[in-house]
């Protein structure tokens, strides 16, 4: 009686349509998209690819996710959201037929299985391209298992064009094409592949442009960073939540059996094992592997984001039905109150999973919110009809601008490379730069400091959130809006402080201060042998003027024997417990010499960086690090600002 009603066609049709309108109601009454970068940058180039044809073979947006989306998103997130839904509903759809091709019992609930994953739950509100990569990837073992070969083929031939990770996919529909003789079908596995490299030939001009134009090269190692190898492992409640969990590693265990059989009497050999084993349990272990591989090495620009998952997510919900399979032992089975006990348990539970985690209900997040505060702060400006350079993918969903018409929209990476190719006439005047410290600082390449002392931009706004938080790379999150002049800025002079040793305000290791030598005054900083560093100027963050960007400092050198010396002038910035966040040195290279007292005068300059804090310190002193002996006198500190 349970498994008849697992095997309703009206029941089967009852579930897919309520899981269509459950997830279309969460994604039209949701304040916010699962995920604001990836999944909004996938979403623009869907949506523009109509008015900008190039976005079509755009090799990270995934040529195949683009083109097959782009009717949905001419409609809006939401319209990319339903397509998403589409996705998982289908996939749903098609995971439960393969449960029956595999004789599974309770093979509906192959479906909340996979659409309440909780990797895979949040993606289906997005803009991402695993739900199509999981469509793709589960439709094509499904034609395999009923044996359209040439169709299984040809459609996940394009699943690498969905995402990269298809390329680890295709040997296993090799594999199992090799095992049951279907030799001429494996010329077919190569069609997606055909198809676009043709394209791409008559519009590239390079029929290998797929290979050529690999995003995912591993330049960017040094901030997205790498973790442990395990990091997947560790992670498994989110991936799956507990009840999945514990299905999953049972589906491992339970296909042993089968195996073992195979391999004792090929006789036995289930009808479709090969299928299951290679492309079910290996598709989703080699994806798993791949990415484990990937975080662990830094490699292919992996961020360790367990969302990448859920593109497989299919199969695991398959491996999970298998794992009940086997816990529902036949003495369950014959007791029906366990049998129907055991399996509300666990429908709940696995329901449950994804609303316990912290994406639901999908609400802007605190990098979002301050996005979205800027973008509705321009949107009210004067500023509406200026060129815009930005890179969080957020801001122009917000702005609701075409980012791919070079005439309105630039990205911030392209800023600096465009100055310096072109000069800084390539940036219309009154340009608005959007500066975040998630993309700005990482991959831009452009570090605040640089736009803050650049006298072609002006600081025109500020948004900082009310709780401070860090971001990719450890940077304190904010947002900042600049323009660009008609005219360079011109530093100017803002203060000036002097030390000339005969009193000790402000200054540290006193000690080295003496009246053997003096260019003023009577007292002088010995470097020496037993005397590696000079004196020390300490200056809190606070203290330092605001609009200070440059510190430019000089000092009296007197060295009695030989003008040349190996010591550095050093600028340091320390936390409050003494962790260093800055240092830099400058070699001393005196400028002019005192033809009466035969003491030189050095200059040097260093950067100041913007919002220091009271518990952050700026550090000036002089490293004698070949322990000579020289003096130095008289020094002079000059900020300088815009």
């Amino acid at each position: 009686m349970v498994n008849k009603f697992f095997q309703n066609k009206l029941t089967t049709s009852a579930i897919l349509f309520l899981s269509f309108a459950l997830f279309f109601f969460i994604s039209y009454f949701s304040e916010a998209t699962y995920d604001p970068g990836d999944g909004i940058r996938h979403y623009l180039i869907s949506r523009y690819c109509w008015d900008h044809h190039d976005l079509m073979l755009y090799s990270w947006g995934k040529p195949f996710f683009t083109i097959i989306s782009s009717p949905f998103s001419q409609f809006g997130l939401l319209g990319i959201n339903i397509f998403n839904i589409l996705c998982a509903v289908g996939s749903a759809y098609f995971t439960y037929r393969i449960a029956e091709l595999l004789n599974f019992k309770y093979a509906l609930l192959a479906i909340p299985f996979l659409l309440f994953t909780p990797s895979y739950f949040p993606t289906i509100n997005s803009g991402l391209t695993e739900p199509l990569f999981g469509l793709v990837l589960i439709l094509s073992i499904y034609l395999c298992l009923t044996e359209r070969y040439v169709w299984a083929a040809i459609l996940v031939s394009f699943l690498p064009f969905v995402r990269t990770e298809g390329n680890l996919i295709l040997p296993l529909f090799l594999l199992i094409f090799l095992y049951r003789k279907k030799f001429l079908q494996i010329l077919f596995l190569g069609f997606g592949t055909l198809v676009y490299s043709v394209i791409g030939f008559f519009y590239y001009d390079d029929f290998f442009w797929i290979k050529n134009q690999n995003p995912y090269n591993g330049n960017n190692k040094d901030f997205y960073g790498s973790g442990e190898l395990l990091h997947f492992v560790h992670n498994h409640n989110f991936i799956w939540g507990s009840a999945l969990g514990i299905l999953f590693v049972a589906g491992l265990i339970f296909l042993l059996k089968p195996l073992y059989k195979s391999v004792v009497n090929k006789k036995v050999i289930e009808n479709k094992l090969p299928e299951e084993t290679i492309l079910i349990y290996g598709s989703f272990l080699i994806y798993f592997i791949a990415h484990s591989f990937m975080w662990w090495k830094g490699l292919a620009n992996s961020l360790g984001l367990l969302r990448v998952l859920a593109g497989v997510i299919p199969c695991s919900a398959l491996i999970c039905l298998r794992g009940l399979n086997g816990i529902m032992l036949p003495v369950f089975q014959n007791k029906k109150w366990i049998e129907y006990t055991v399996i509300t348990i666990t429908l709940v539970w696995v329901i449950r999973s994804p609303f316990k985690h912290d994406y639901f209900p999908f609400k802007l997040d605190q990098e979002q919110a301050l996005i979205k505060e800027a973008g509705d702060w321009y949107k009210e400006s004067n500023y509406t009809k200026h060129k815009v350079y930005y890179l969080y993918p957020l801001l122009a969903h917000v702005l609701d601008v075409d980012p791919f018409n070079p005439d309105k929209v630039g990205e911030l990476w392209g800023l600096y490379p465009s100055i310096k190719e072109w000069g800084i006439g390539a940036i219309p005047d009154s340009t608005i730069v959007f500066w975040d410290a998630h993309f700005g600082p990482n991959e831009c390449r452009i570090p605040l400091d640089t736009i803050i002392n650049d006298p072609n931009f002006e600081l025109i706004k500020t948004f900082k959130p009310q709780t401070e938080f860090t971001t990719l790379g450890g940077y304190k999150f904010e947002v900042y809006v600049f323009m660009k002049l008609s005219k360079p800025k011109q530093l100017k002079e803002i203060s000036t402080l002097s030390y000339d040793f005969e009193e000790n305000k402000d200054l540290l290791n006193t000690i080295t201060i003496n009246e053997q030598q003096a260019n003023s005054g009577k007292k002088s900083c010995e470097l020496s042998p037993k005397n590696e560093y000079s004196a020390t100027l300490k200056i809190p963050g606070d203290k330092i003027p605001s609009n200070a960007s440059l510190i430019k400092f000089s000092t009296s050198y007197y060295k009695a024997q030989g003008d040349s010396t190996q010591a550095l002038i050093v600028f340091s910035i320390d936390d409050i417990n003494g962790k260093n966040i800055t240092w830099e040195s400058r070699s001393i290279k005196p400028d002019s010499r005192d033809s009466k007292t035969k003491w030189q005068q050095i200059n040097c300059q260093f950067s100041i960086p913007k919002n220091l804090t009271k518990n952050e310190f700026v550090s000036i002193y002089i490293w004698n690090k070949s322990k000579e002996m020289f003096y130095v006198d008289d020094w002079k500190i000059d900020y300088w600002g815009y």
